[in-house]
């Protein structure tokens, strides 16, 4: 998907995993910690999942039905694939939906996301609207903090009005991301105070449901697409 923040967008695109290989993550994690049961499952990071679409089905289908891993802890997330949110609604999953706006407008978010392009900000929020009223499931916005890009407390502004606008329509949450820091990259991550700077906007602007994700994985450099990327450097 070509995303300017992303490790993984720097990679170029190699080839769909099979609803198998995506499974057989699952079981490595759980032979890796003997005794414990992996419980939750995100679609994300290492690829756009809405391009494998057939096969994130299936695996989920097996992860909830055979491994009883419950539907409602299992996330899909997008950055937004044009027609894709509508299909996964066809399924009719208790999948948690996750939508990567990391811009509260289309200039902003081209600039992010050069995909966005061809799918408009309010394309986007139909659909998410269809998502709802179809399964009944909230959707979950992720927004990622970059420091000076897109964590002015305009931007928190912004965010809040385009989410009231569609508030009688769905039930949404805001999942606000620190930008964890890649190499050759020209962003900054937001300072602490940055961040509930823009939480604390948010919630005065009427947005009820915001939470600040917990940071994991920095200090090994596990954030998307950077542990392959780390891998293959000590290959060569």
């Amino acid at each position: 998907m070509k995303c300017s923040f992303c490790a993984t967008g720097k990679m170029g695109f190699t080839r769909n995993l099979t609803a198998g290989e995506i499974v057989d993550q699952v079981f490595h994690i759980q032979e890796r910690f003997e005794g414990s049961r992996v419980s939750n499952v995100v679609f994300m990071g290492m690829g756009e999942p809405m391009m494998n679409l057939k096969e994130v089905v299936k695996a989920e289908q097996f992860l909830n039905k055979d491994l009883g891993i419950g539907a409602r802890h299992i996330t899909i997330s997008t950055v937004g694939v044009p027609n894709t949110i509508r299909r996964l609604s066809e399924h009719n999953l208790q999948v948690i939906l996750a939508v990567s706006l990391h811009a509260p407008n289309q200039e902003l978010r081209e600039q992010l996301i050069p995909t966005a392009k061809v799918y408009p900000l309010d394309a986007i929020m139909e659909d998410c609207v269809h998502y709802f009223q179809q399964t009944g499931r909230r959707v979950s916005f992720e927004y990622l903090l970059i420091d000076g890009v897109n964590d002015e407390l305009s931007h928190a502004k912004e965010l809040a009005r385009l989410l009231r606008s569609h508030d009688q329509l769905m039930r949404s949450h805001v999942n606000l991301i620190p930008w964890n820091a890649i190499d050759d990259s020209e962003f900054k991550r937001p300072s602490r105070n940055r961040v509930v700077a823009f939480q604390r906007a948010l919630k005065r602007e009427g947005v009820g449901s915001v939470s600040v994700r917990k940071t994991r994985g920095a200090e090994e450099a596990a954030a998307c697409g950077q542990l392959r990327v780390n891998a293959a450097r000590e290959i060569v």
